[in-house]
Protein backbone atom coordinates (compact mmCIF):
# COMPACT_ATOMS: atom_id res chain seq x y z
CA UNK A 1 0.00 0.00 0.00
CA UNK A 2 2.76 2.41 0.74
CA UNK A 3 4.65 2.16 -2.07
CA UNK A 4 0.97 2.99 -3.98
CA UNK A 5 0.82 6.20 -1.92
CA UNK A 6 4.13 7.53 -2.23
CA UNK A 7 3.56 7.04 -6.70
CA UNK A 8 0.68 8.44 -6.60
CA UNK A 9 2.41 11.34 -4.61
CA UNK A 10 4.92 11.56 -7.11
CA UNK A 11 2.39 11.64 -9.90
CA UNK A 12 0.47 14.66 -8.35
CA UNK A 13 3.08 16.41 -7.44
CA UNK A 14 4.47 15.77 -10.99
CA UNK A 15 1.11 16.82 -12.25
CA UNK A 16 0.95 20.01 -9.96
CA UNK A 17 4.29 20.92 -11.39
CA UNK A 18 3.29 20.91 -15.15
CA UNK A 19 0.13 23.00 -14.36
CA UNK A 20 2.16 25.59 -12.57
CA UNK A 21 4.59 25.97 -15.21
CA UNK A 22 2.02 26.48 -18.20
CA UNK A 23 -0.08 28.80 -15.86
CA UNK A 24 2.90 30.85 -14.79
CA UNK A 25 3.69 31.15 -18.60
CA UNK A 26 -0.01 32.19 -19.65
CA UNK A 27 0.29 34.65 -16.65
CA UNK A 28 3.38 36.13 -17.87
CA UNK A 29 2.53 36.70 -21.79
CA UNK A 30 -1.26 37.73 -20.70
CA UNK A 31 0.38 41.04 -18.47
CA UNK A 32 2.74 41.72 -21.72
CA UNK A 33 -0.20 41.72 -23.72
CA UNK A 34 -2.24 44.03 -21.24
CA UNK A 35 0.52 46.54 -21.55
CA UNK A 36 1.01 46.56 -24.78
CA UNK A 37 -2.74 46.86 -25.67
CA UNK A 38 -2.62 49.53 -23.13
CA UNK A 39 0.43 51.28 -25.06
CA UNK A 40 -1.83 50.82 -28.20
CA UNK A 41 -4.77 52.86 -27.04
CA UNK A 42 -2.68 55.72 -25.82
CA UNK A 43 -0.72 55.92 -28.93
CA UNK A 44 -4.33 55.47 -31.04
CA UNK A 45 -5.85 58.22 -28.68
CA UNK A 46 -2.48 60.37 -29.33
CA UNK A 47 -2.70 59.82 -33.09
CA UNK A 48 -6.33 60.90 -33.06
CA UNK A 49 -6.02 63.92 -31.25
CA UNK A 50 -2.70 65.08 -33.94
CA UNK A 51 -4.79 64.16 -37.05
CA UNK A 52 -7.43 66.56 -35.18
CA UNK A 53 -5.11 69.21 -34.51
CA UNK A 54 -3.97 69.04 -38.07
CA UNK A 55 -7.11 69.49 -39.46
CA UNK A 56 -7.91 72.39 -37.71
CA UNK A 57 -4.98 73.64 -38.60
CA UNK A 58 -5.20 73.05 -42.02
CA UNK A 59 -8.72 74.60 -42.03
CA UNK A 60 -7.16 77.78 -40.15
CA UNK A 61 -4.28 78.12 -42.50
CA UNK A 62 -7.03 77.95 -45.52
CA UNK A 63 -8.42 80.66 -43.96
CA UNK A 64 -5.26 82.82 -43.59
CA UNK A 65 -4.01 82.01 -46.71
CA UNK A 66 -7.01 83.56 -48.72
CA UNK A 67 -6.81 86.80 -46.55
CA UNK A 68 -3.47 86.99 -47.22
CA UNK A 69 -3.77 86.37 -51.07
CA UNK A 70 -6.75 88.64 -50.72
CA UNK A 71 -4.47 91.71 -49.04
CA UNK A 72 -1.35 90.82 -50.34
CA UNK A 73 -1.96 92.86 -53.53
CA UNK A 74 0.08 96.07 -53.86
CA UNK A 75 -2.82 97.84 -55.30
CA UNK A 76 -5.35 96.93 -52.95
CA UNK A 77 -3.45 97.49 -49.76
CA UNK A 78 -2.35 101.03 -51.01
CA UNK A 79 -6.59 101.29 -52.11
CA UNK A 80 -6.75 100.33 -48.04
CA UNK A 81 -4.37 103.07 -46.63
CA UNK A 82 -5.62 105.34 -49.13
CA UNK A 83 -9.41 105.08 -48.51
CA UNK A 84 -8.55 105.33 -44.28
CA UNK A 85 -9.74 108.16 -42.74
CA UNK A 86 -7.12 108.53 -40.34
CA UNK A 87 -3.31 107.96 -40.49
CA UNK A 88 -4.29 105.35 -36.84
CA UNK A 89 -6.52 103.74 -39.31
CA UNK A 90 -3.89 103.39 -42.12
CA UNK A 91 -1.09 101.99 -39.78
CA UNK A 92 -3.48 99.57 -37.84
CA UNK A 93 -4.87 98.02 -41.36
CA UNK A 94 -0.82 97.49 -42.60
CA UNK A 95 -0.75 96.36 -39.34
CA UNK A 96 -3.43 93.42 -39.60
CA UNK A 97 -2.00 92.72 -42.69
CA UNK A 98 1.54 91.90 -41.49
CA UNK A 99 -0.64 89.91 -38.67
CA UNK A 100 -2.16 87.65 -41.12
CA UNK A 101 1.04 86.61 -43.10
CA UNK A 102 2.70 85.92 -39.21
CA UNK A 103 -0.38 83.90 -38.28
CA UNK A 104 -0.15 82.19 -42.10
CA UNK A 105 3.86 81.27 -40.98
CA UNK A 106 3.01 79.71 -37.38
CA UNK A 107 0.31 77.63 -38.93
CA UNK A 108 2.21 76.41 -41.38
CA UNK A 109 5.16 75.41 -38.87
CA UNK A 110 2.46 74.01 -36.90
CA UNK A 111 0.42 71.75 -39.59
CA UNK A 112 4.42 70.10 -40.30
CA UNK A 113 5.92 69.43 -36.79
CA UNK A 114 2.29 67.42 -36.28
CA UNK A 115 2.24 65.83 -39.59
CA UNK A 116 5.59 64.61 -39.04
CA UNK A 117 4.64 63.42 -35.54
CA UNK A 118 1.58 61.80 -37.22
CA UNK A 119 3.56 59.49 -39.56
CA UNK A 120 6.08 58.57 -36.54
CA UNK A 121 3.26 57.33 -34.38
CA UNK A 122 2.02 55.48 -36.66
CA UNK A 123 5.45 53.52 -37.77
CA UNK A 124 5.61 53.37 -33.58
CA UNK A 125 1.89 51.88 -33.46
CA UNK A 126 2.47 49.54 -36.71
CA UNK A 127 5.47 47.88 -34.45
CA UNK A 128 3.82 47.56 -31.45
CA UNK A 129 0.46 46.16 -33.11
CA UNK A 130 3.14 43.44 -34.64
CA UNK A 131 4.55 42.46 -31.11
CA UNK A 132 1.34 42.48 -29.50
CA UNK A 133 0.47 40.23 -32.18
CA UNK A 134 2.84 37.68 -32.44
CA UNK A 135 2.20 38.04 -28.21
CA UNK A 136 -1.11 37.06 -28.73
CA UNK A 137 -0.02 33.88 -30.83
CA UNK A 138 2.25 32.90 -27.56
CA UNK A 139 -0.29 33.86 -25.47
CA UNK A 140 -3.04 31.57 -27.29
CA UNK A 141 -0.03 28.83 -27.79
CA UNK A 142 -0.11 28.88 -24.03
CA UNK A 143 -3.53 28.53 -23.37
CA UNK A 144 -3.73 25.61 -25.48
CA UNK A 145 -0.39 23.79 -23.55
CA UNK A 146 -2.79 24.77 -20.20
CA UNK A 147 -6.02 23.31 -21.41
CA UNK A 148 -4.75 19.79 -21.21
CA UNK A 149 -2.38 19.83 -18.27
CA UNK A 150 -5.35 20.80 -16.36
CA UNK A 151 -7.26 18.81 -17.44
CA UNK A 152 -4.51 16.05 -16.54
CA UNK A 153 -3.90 17.28 -12.76
CA UNK A 154 -7.96 17.29 -12.08
CA UNK A 155 -7.59 13.69 -13.43
CA UNK A 156 -4.99 12.74 -11.11
CA UNK A 157 -7.42 14.50 -8.19
CA UNK A 158 -10.00 12.81 -8.84
CA UNK A 159 -7.90 8.94 -8.45
CA UNK A 160 -7.64 9.98 -5.08
CA UNK A 161 -9.15 9.51 -2.13
CA UNK A 162 -9.70 10.24 1.22
CA UNK A 163 -7.43 12.64 3.44
CA UNK A 164 -4.68 12.84 0.53
CA UNK A 165 -7.74 13.93 -1.81
CA UNK A 166 -8.95 16.59 0.79
CA UNK A 167 -4.62 18.33 0.56
CA UNK A 168 -4.73 18.41 -2.80
CA UNK A 169 -8.06 20.01 -3.44
CA UNK A 170 -5.85 22.67 -0.41
CA UNK A 171 -3.17 23.14 -2.66
CA UNK A 172 -5.05 23.52 -5.68
CA UNK A 173 -7.15 26.27 -4.30
CA UNK A 174 -4.10 27.76 -3.19
CA UNK A 175 -2.50 27.89 -6.12
CA UNK A 176 -5.64 29.75 -7.86
CA UNK A 177 -5.30 32.16 -5.24
CA UNK A 178 -1.78 33.24 -6.42
CA UNK A 179 -2.63 33.21 -9.54
CA UNK A 180 -5.51 35.21 -9.05
CA UNK A 181 -2.91 38.08 -7.18
CA UNK A 182 -0.49 37.67 -9.76
CA UNK A 183 -2.99 38.38 -13.01
CA UNK A 184 -3.65 41.62 -14.37
CA UNK A 185 -6.97 40.36 -14.83
CA UNK A 186 -7.98 38.62 -11.60
CA UNK A 187 -8.76 35.31 -11.71
CA UNK A 188 -11.83 35.22 -14.25
CA UNK A 189 -10.43 33.29 -17.06
CA UNK A 190 -12.28 35.61 -19.73
CA UNK A 191 -9.23 37.93 -20.18
CA UNK A 192 -9.01 39.48 -23.23
CA UNK A 193 -5.43 37.60 -24.60
CA UNK A 194 -5.96 39.05 -28.56
CA UNK A 195 -4.17 42.31 -29.88
CA UNK A 196 -5.87 45.62 -29.01
CA UNK A 197 -7.68 46.61 -31.96
CA UNK A 198 -8.86 43.34 -33.82
CA UNK A 199 -12.47 42.08 -33.90
CA UNK A 200 -11.25 39.39 -31.49
CA UNK A 201 -10.18 41.80 -29.12
CA UNK A 202 -12.92 43.44 -29.47
CA UNK A 203 -15.72 40.90 -28.86
CA UNK A 204 -13.26 39.49 -25.88
CA UNK A 205 -14.66 42.94 -24.35
CA UNK A 206 -18.34 41.66 -24.90
CA UNK A 207 -18.16 37.92 -24.39
CA UNK A 208 -16.62 35.56 -22.53
CA UNK A 209 -13.68 34.28 -23.90
CA UNK A 210 -11.29 32.00 -22.49
CA UNK A 211 -10.01 30.33 -25.62
CA UNK A 212 -7.40 31.72 -27.66
CA UNK A 213 -6.65 31.44 -31.86
CA UNK A 214 -7.46 33.90 -35.16
CA UNK A 215 -10.97 33.95 -35.57
CA UNK A 216 -11.31 31.18 -38.37
CA UNK A 217 -10.08 28.95 -35.35
CA UNK A 218 -12.94 30.37 -32.69
CA UNK A 219 -15.50 28.21 -33.39
CA UNK A 220 -13.58 24.94 -33.30
CA UNK A 221 -11.78 26.29 -30.02
CA UNK A 222 -14.89 26.79 -28.02
CA UNK A 223 -16.18 23.38 -29.14
CA UNK A 224 -13.08 22.05 -27.20
CA UNK A 225 -14.27 24.15 -24.04
CA UNK A 226 -18.18 22.99 -23.73
CA UNK A 227 -19.79 26.17 -25.47
CA UNK A 228 -22.57 25.43 -27.53
CA UNK A 229 -22.55 26.53 -30.45
CA UNK A 230 -25.30 26.40 -33.43
CA UNK A 231 -26.59 28.59 -36.51
CA UNK A 232 -29.19 30.19 -35.18
CA UNK A 233 -28.55 34.20 -33.98
CA UNK A 234 -29.66 34.78 -30.80
CA UNK A 235 -28.75 38.82 -28.90
CA UNK A 236 -25.16 38.41 -27.10
CA UNK A 237 -23.85 35.47 -29.22
CA UNK A 238 -20.61 35.53 -30.90
CA UNK A 239 -21.07 35.39 -34.86
CA UNK A 240 -17.80 33.74 -36.20
CA UNK A 241 -17.55 34.27 -40.08
CA UNK A 242 -15.70 31.86 -42.84
CA UNK A 243 -12.42 33.49 -44.39
CA UNK A 244 -13.60 35.80 -47.26
CA UNK A 245 -17.14 35.35 -45.95
CA UNK A 246 -19.45 38.38 -46.22
CA UNK A 247 -16.22 40.12 -46.43
CA UNK A 248 -13.97 38.82 -43.83
CA UNK A 249 -10.09 38.57 -44.26
CA UNK A 250 -8.47 35.38 -44.84
CA UNK A 251 -8.11 34.73 -41.29
CA UNK A 252 -12.26 35.08 -40.82
CA UNK A 253 -13.70 37.37 -38.85
CA UNK A 254 -15.80 37.41 -35.50
CA UNK A 255 -18.69 39.78 -34.24
CA UNK A 256 -20.80 40.32 -31.51
CA UNK A 257 -25.02 40.08 -32.20
CA UNK A 258 -26.18 42.75 -30.69
CA UNK A 259 -30.00 42.15 -31.86
CA UNK A 260 -31.89 39.56 -33.63
CA UNK A 261 -35.53 40.67 -36.11
CA UNK A 262 -38.08 41.69 -36.11
CA UNK A 263 -37.29 44.22 -34.04
CA UNK A 264 -36.59 48.14 -35.04
CA UNK A 265 -34.84 48.42 -38.52
CA UNK A 266 -34.03 44.98 -38.65
CA UNK A 267 -36.54 42.51 -40.66
CA UNK A 268 -37.44 39.03 -40.19
CA UNK A 269 -34.83 36.03 -40.66
CA UNK A 270 -31.77 39.16 -40.03
CA UNK A 271 -29.78 40.23 -37.41
CA UNK A 272 -27.72 43.44 -36.24
CA UNK A 273 -23.83 42.86 -35.04
CA UNK A 274 -21.05 44.95 -34.13
CA UNK A 275 -17.62 44.44 -34.94
CA UNK A 276 -14.15 45.94 -35.09
CA UNK A 277 -11.82 45.97 -37.50
CA UNK A 278 -14.22 45.71 -40.34
CA UNK A 279 -14.28 48.90 -42.19
CA UNK A 280 -10.87 49.76 -40.38
CA UNK A 281 -8.04 49.07 -37.18
CA UNK A 282 -9.71 49.98 -34.23
CA UNK A 283 -13.00 50.70 -35.27
CA UNK A 284 -16.29 49.52 -34.43
CA UNK A 285 -19.12 49.80 -37.15
CA UNK A 286 -22.30 47.69 -37.16
CA UNK A 287 -24.34 45.75 -39.59
CA UNK A 288 -27.67 43.95 -40.56
CA UNK A 289 -27.17 40.62 -42.33
CA UNK A 290 -29.80 37.94 -43.16
CA UNK A 291 -29.24 35.00 -40.07
CA UNK A 292 -29.17 32.01 -43.04
CA UNK A 293 -25.77 34.03 -45.13
CA UNK A 294 -23.49 31.67 -46.38
CA UNK A 295 -20.45 33.93 -44.88
CA UNK A 296 -21.12 32.40 -41.71
CA UNK A 297 -19.80 29.44 -39.90
CA UNK A 298 -21.67 29.64 -37.22
CA UNK A 299 -22.77 31.33 -33.97
CA UNK A 300 -21.41 30.47 -30.32
CA UNK A 301 -23.39 30.67 -26.87
CA UNK A 302 -23.05 31.56 -23.92
CA UNK A 303 -22.77 28.59 -21.12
Amino acid sequence: MAPSIKVSRGNLSAAENAFNAAQQKVLAEQSQLDALNAKLLALSQLIADDQATVAKAKADLSAFIRATYEGANADQVMAAVLSASSFGQAMDRLSNASHVTQEVADLQQQVATKDAAVITERRQLRRDFGQASAIEAQLGAARDQLMPTLLARNLMFQSLNGPARNIATQIAAIDEQIAAAQSPRGSSPCGDGFAYGQCTWYVATRRCVPWGGNANQWYYNAARLGFPEGHTPVPGAIVVFWPGGDGASRIGHVAYVEAVGPTSGIPAGYFELSEMNFNGWNRVNYRVLPGNSGGIQGFIYNK
